[in-house]
């Protein structure tokens, strides 16, 4: 479990690409050299291909490793985001990293789940409102982006964006810093309370 979490803020790292695979997001060789497929130092595997050239130099051109977004905690992603293969140290390597957010045009779905397990937010939005942190994300000096997860909205600077999609649960989970259980668990005495009703209204339906 994590603390309680219903606000993110800072940069957004613009990288804007479609159908970004987990098998880029952390390249199984660089992994297995780095902390022999473990869980240690992926903050130095993520992206590695993209970040580090062959001599294992930083590549200048790469989003990433331009000092403006130096601690960003927000990932402004494409259509398609983490799909490939089912990986969870995808997820682990993003937050290593960093980032607490993940704003997209959409998501593969077992990422996604494994975004929630982990706390990190997989925040959907539609096309307007994604060109919108876009254009304000690639400014010469990118105002901070500010995600309200209560409120589902996200701002850039003074400027209100637009909303944001997520799975109900799941936003619970990180809102309250929970996993799955414990918050199936807030509501078994609400549970427990209906079929106590159910049984006294349709006694046939415990037979």
């Amino acid at each position: 479990m994590t603390g309680k979490l219903t606000g993110i803020e800072g940069v957004a790292v613009p990288l804007l690409w479609d159908n970004v695979d987990t098998d880029a997001l952390v390249p199984a060789a660089p992994h297995k050299r780095i902390n022999g497929g473990g869980r240690d130092r992926l903050r130095e595997v993520l992206f590695h291909e993209f970040r580090f050239d062959a001599a294992g130099q930083p590549r200048p051109e790469f989003v990433l490793n331009d000092v403006q977004f130096a601690g960003a905690p927000i990932l402004l992603a494409g259509e398609n985001f983490g799909c490939g293969s089912s990986r969870e140290v995808a997820v682990w390597a993003l937050l290593d990293y960093g980032f607490r957010a993940v704003i997209a045009r959409s998501f593969a779905e077992i990422f996604e789940q494994n975004a929630y397990k982990n706390h990190l937010l997989p925040a959907t939005v539609d096309a307007a409102t994604h060109a919108r942190i876009v254009s304000a994300s690639s400014r010469p000096r990118p105002p901070r982006v500010a995600i309200d997860l209560v409120a589902r909205r996200i701002a850039a600077g003074d400027q209100a964006i637009g909303s944001f999609v997520a799975d109900e649960m799941g936003l619970e989970m990180i809102v309250q810093g929970v996993d799955e259980f414990a918050l199936t668990a807030q509501y078994v005495p609400d549970i427990l309370a209906t079929q106590e009703r159910l049984s006294e209204a349709c006694p046939w339906l415990a037979g």
